[in-house]
């Protein structure tokens, strides 16, 4: 059954002119390359992306000193690491503070 539906996809693409067949695979082209020229495919960081930047930003202890810029310095680490930060919310990233000083990993001097 399968066989027979490869037979009439050829036997429909037989009928599609040459030219028409050049400027479909033109566009796919230029768009694929058009694409990797954006660089949007950037990764967007994970809980432990983000756990690890701000044990390295805030040196595993937060103080009064740096707990106001903490979210900002996170973030722009972040980027500089190659992650797209758009969707690190500040309500994802207090919580993982949280969640890290609750484990003991990073510690807490206000």
């Amino acid at each position: 059954m399968e066989s027979r539906g490869v037979k009439e996809l050829e036997k429909l693409m037989s009928m599609v002119p040459e030219d028409v067949l050049k400027e479909v695979e033109e566009y796919e082209r230029s768009e694929l390359e058009r694409h990797r020229r954006s660089g949007s495919k950037r990764p967007f960081p994970s809980n432990e992306d983000v756990a690890e930047a701000i044990k390295e930003v805030c040196g595993g202890v937060i103080t009064r000193g740096n707990i106001d810029s903490l979210f900002d310095a996170v973030k722009e680490y972040l980027e500089d690491q190659g992650f797209d930060t758009r969707f690190l919310t500040e309500g994802r990233f207090w919580r993982l503070v949280t969640s890290l000083a609750k484990k003991g990993v990073i510690k807490v001097r206000i």
